[in-house]
């Protein structure tokens, strides 16, 4: 997508928010280190995508929600609203934009949440390395003597599941492997 494909996007997306008579803003951090922390914005038309990204997200205390500032990265979820499908790069109503350059994200045609949550994957994979951080899409288990278990995969039932039901399992087999060498 051309930066004019992005930036109609864009226009459409505001203009859509500017409209309704309520909108949601969530401003949140990405990363729990606070010298490596990403601040974002998120603007959406609807109770369910803010909610859903107040819990993805780490929360700022009061104190640091008054100090927030300027967002580092922006997303403008107005996924009630189509994009325009004869716009150049556009093939359906849908549109899901990323532009790093502008630190942004355009969500038009879709209410699906996980969008978002996507995005941000996409953004700290992006940003991450650059600090020399390696960023994972993981889960993470710490047993009762502090030895950690990582589980790599995707967030389906399947890996809930597993580091649910068998996290006391693995991490005994862990520390006995472990202690055993």
């Amino acid at each position: 997508m051309d930066e004019h494909s992005f930036m109609v996007n864009r226009e459409r997306a505001v203009d859509y928010l500017n409209s309704l008579d309520k909108v949601f803003v969530n401003d949140q951090f990405l990363n729990w280190d606070p010298e490596n922390r990403i601040k974002v914005r998120i603007v959406s038309a609807r109770a369910y995508h803010s909610l859903f990204m107040h819990n993805m997200c780490i929360r700022p205390t009061p104190k640091e929600l008054e100090n927030f500032g300027t967002p580092d990265f922006t997303i403008y979820n107005a996924g009630q609203f189509p994009c325009n499908r004869y716009t150049h790069y556009m093939t359906s109503s849908t549109s899901v934009d990323l532009n790093l350059a502008r630190k942004e994200m355009v969500i038009l045609g879709t209410q699906y949440a996980g969008e978002m949550k996507k995005g941000l994957f996409s953004v700290m994979h992006y940003l991450m390395p650059k600090r020399q951080i390696l960023s994972l899409h993981s889960g993470c288990n710490m047993g009762k003597d502090g030895d950690v278990a990582l589980f790599f995969g995707l967030s389906d039932n399947t890996l809930k599941e597993l580091s649910v039901s068998v996290t006391v399992k693995v991490m005994k087999v862990l520390a006995d492997s472990v202690s055993g060498l």
